[in-house]
């Protein structure tokens, strides 16, 4: 065997060179790309390619890539009280950098879809919200939100980059993206066709609001919103369901009638703003009957509870005395009579037992405060009615609790009129009624 040559270990040839040796390139479409680097510490990282370095028709090698590669999802939703999403939109095996793809790509194809979906210039982007996600239970998400379409880019990008090792051991990098635009101007009052008089109370600026934000979508993308043919569906008419005016579904099976209410309703928008079928009531996914079954079942046992409490109670005894009979009409008197000048008892004879409400105690404040404001013309005693529901709300009194009670001085002595104080109770029953036909 030949010996080693003694020189080579004198002069320079122990001068060892510790720079990072210089990468291979390759040719492509796209010009000469980097390809994979290895660090110190031995991990493999891929770059994220940027304009100048990507190519349009690049195909990359999917068992050996020389680059990163992600999905993004976006989506665009208006903010009208609730968020209604209009769009969603997947884009998979991206090697151009967010950046980029959003200069190029892809804020061109949210204006397009602006300008389809969303009515314009009544409505301007609020904000954007962006989540950096890869499929490894150990990493958490980068969580960002910009105002308007103000992104900052160099964030998720340098997250994308730092976790290019999790993408060469075939993790699944993801970028999901919300586009959230909302109304300019709230629209309050809408006067109907053929000059009559616009809407009165809150029910009315709300169908007048709804009225106009229907015609402004119809206009701009040629078709009807989702949510507008979805409460069409659902809508009663009350024949043989005594919830006319309000919304139903009905069970195909018992044909019983069960009341939706907003939350149930959101969630029937939501399934057929996401693609699901929903042209009658067969069409109501499994999940959602569920649901409408348990919120039934819930409903029921709280009324046989009020049931209960309220058949414990003793009966309130209503009188009306003459003025000669001050005194022991006084001892007569139920709960919360109100005595007038004159020395007469003033008190109603239905049983507040009597008094059916078919809805949750909260809304049925809301919507009994919006019959009565609906029957009067004076800006007065509007403000007379909502200031007693005021009062109602927060002492958490239930209707039927104010017409058992039938306290007068309750709100009297709050500042509410006599008249009004009356009215708000005493109607309480008339309006229950109407709930019925």
């Amino acid at each position: 065997m030949q010996s080693p040559n003694p020189n080579i270990y004198h002069g320079d040839y122990l001068d060892l060179d510790y720079r990072t040796p210089s990468l291979p390139l390759f040719d492509s479409p796209g010009g000469s790309l980097a390809g994979p680097s290895q660090a110190r510490d031995g991990i493999q990282r891929l770059p994220l390619l940027q304009s100048k370095d990507w190519d349009s028709d690049f195909e990359d090698d999917e068992t050996n890539p020389t680059c990163i590669h992600y999905d993004i999802e976006w989506k665009l939703q208006l903010k009208k009280g609730r968020l209604s999403k209009l769009a969603e939109i997947t884009e998979e095996d991206l090697t151009l950098a967010p950046s980029a793809y959003w200069d190029r790509f892809l804020s061109a194809e949210l204006a397009k879809m602006v300008a389809s979906k969303v009515p314009s210039p009544e409505h301007e982007p609020v904000e954007t919200i962006v989540v950096v996600s890869v499929d490894k239970r150990s990493e958490r998400n980068l969580r960002k939100q910009f105002p308007g379409l103000s992104i900052k880019w160099k964030a998720i990008e340098d997250k994308i980059q730092a976790w290019s090792p999790f993408f060469c051991e075939g993790h699944k990098l993801r970028l999901d993206i919300c586009f959230v635009y909302k109304a300019i101007n709230q629209v309050t009052q809408l006067a109907s066709a053929g000059g009559r008089q616009s809407r009165r109370g809150a029910t009315g600026r709300q169908f007048a609001a709804r009225d106009r934000l229907l015609a402004e979508q119809e206009d701009t993308s040629g078709s009807r919103p989702v949510w507008n043919d979805v409460y069409e569906v659902f809508h009663c008419t009350g024949v043989p369901c005594v919830n006319a005016g309000f919304y139903c579904w009905r069970d195909p099976v018992s044909k019983k009638h069960f009341k939706l209410d907003t939350s149930l309703l959101n969630k029937l928008v939501d399934y057929a703003e996401e693609g699901g079928l929903l042209r009658n009531h067969d069409h109501v996914p499994e999940t959602i009957r569920e649901r409408i079954f348990r919120q039934d079942q819930e409903n029921l046992e709280r009324k046989q509870l009020k049931r209960k409490r309220t058949d414990s109670l003793p009966p309130i005894n209503i009188s009306v005395s003459c003025p000669g009979s001050h005194d022991e009409a006084q001892r007569d008197l139920p709960i919360g009579a109100h005595t007038t000048s004159s020395g007469a008892s003033v008190g109603f004879r239905r049983r507040a037992a009597d008094i059916v409400i078919p809805m949750p105690i909260d809304r049925a404040g809301i919507a009994y405060c919006e019959w009565l404001c609906g029957r009067v013309e004076s800006d007065y005693w509007e403000a007379g009615f909502r200031q007693a529901h005021r009062i109602t709300m927060e002492a958490c009194f239930d209707l039927k609790y104010i017409y058992q009670v039938q306290d007068v001085a309750f709100f009297t002595e709050k500042g509410v009129a006599l008249g009004i104080a009356l009215s708000y109770i005493g109607d309480i029953p008339v309006w229950a009624d109407t709930l019925k036909s």
